[in-house]
């Protein structure tokens, strides 16, 4: 049975940005009863202009909402895609590994290593980098480069360079896996080029200046017209322009650790559960970050 809790958020989903989204939202609304207790204090009446520039700035801003919104799920999926495809390609490299060449228990140990950590390193890269000696597999590794995911898989090109050599792979079969080996720095430089690309800053800095410039002049307008009401009104609009710019600023870097980014740890787990399970061997201990 489901607790009360799993309920709720069943129903009221959980926010992720929700700590720096309401101390922005009180501070709107502390801002609205300021304005309001001003204005009733001076007797001030505020002009028309006031309002008709509330409104041609929301309108301004919904369409820079679009675009951002849109701008920064486009950058998401492709992450979620990149990760999806190098998933499968890790899978149908060991498949056809198994299938073609028939390798030996040692190989097939040698292989599911290459595969499972360079899943694991390419998300320590994206996140600042990591050495190969913290790849499970790797610990007593006497390399060090600089970029470990391409070390890893030029490994993996290597072994099956090694099997073309010794026999076990013919031409054709060396093609066959050709795809899904080079698959693996294709997956690494889209990734790299998403991570070093952002969205434009202009983009970025004209919706929150606008955001900012129509939350200090609502307070102005909508006091005139609901009163008092106008705090719970104001609150209401910043909880969902800041929070779609919040989200967007998440979502748009996919590859972190915040509640929206990819599960990448879990991505991993998925890549190694694989390769042991179409391999047949035992991996040992993989990551124990693997849930994030």
């Amino acid at each position: 049975m489901p607790t009360i809790r799993e309920r709720f958020e069943a129903v009221w989903l959980p926010l992720p940005v929700w700590r720096r989204l309401d101390a922005y939202v009180l501070l709107a609304a502390g801002y609205t009863a300021g304005v309001e207790v001003a204005t009733r204090e001076s007797g001030v009446e505020m002009p028309r202009w006031i309002g008709d520039m509330a409104v041609v700035n929301g309108i301004i801003l919904g369409v820079l909402l679009g675009f951002r919104n849109r701008e920064a799920y486009e950058r998401w999926w492709e992450a979620r895609k990149l990760w999806g495809g190098l998933i499968n390609d890790s899978r149908n490299l060991c498949l056809k590994a198994v299938a073609l060449a028939d390798p030996d228990p040692d190989d097939r140990r040698r292989l599911g290593r290459l595969v499972a950590g360079f899943a694991l390193a390419l998300k320590r890269h994206l996140r600042g980098g990591g050495r190969l000696r913290d790849v499970p597999g790797f610990g007593d590794d006497p390399a060090d480069p600089a970029h470990v995911p391409a070390h890893l898989a030029g490994r993996v090109l290597a072994l099956l360079k090694d099997w073309r050599r010794a026999g076990r792979l013919s031409d054709l079969d060396a093609l066959t896996l050709d795809p899904h080996a080079r698959a693996l720095m294709d997956v690494c430089g889209a990734c790299e080029r998403i991570k070093s690309s952002p969205v434009p800053l202009s983009y970025r800095a004209m919706l929150r200046h606008g955001t900012l410039l129509y939350l200090i002049t609502a307070p102005w307008f909508f006091g005139g017209v609901y009163g008092y009401w106008a705090v719970a009104v104001v609150a209401l609009l910043a909880y969902f322009l800041i929070g779609i710019e919040l989200t967007a600023e998440d979502v748009e870097e996919p590859f972190g650790k915040d509640g929206d980014d990819l599960p990448l740890g879990r991505f991993c787990d998925t890549v190694r559960r694989s390769a042991e399970e179409i391999l047949g061997v035992d991996l040992g201990p993989g990551d124990p970050r693997k849930a994030v």
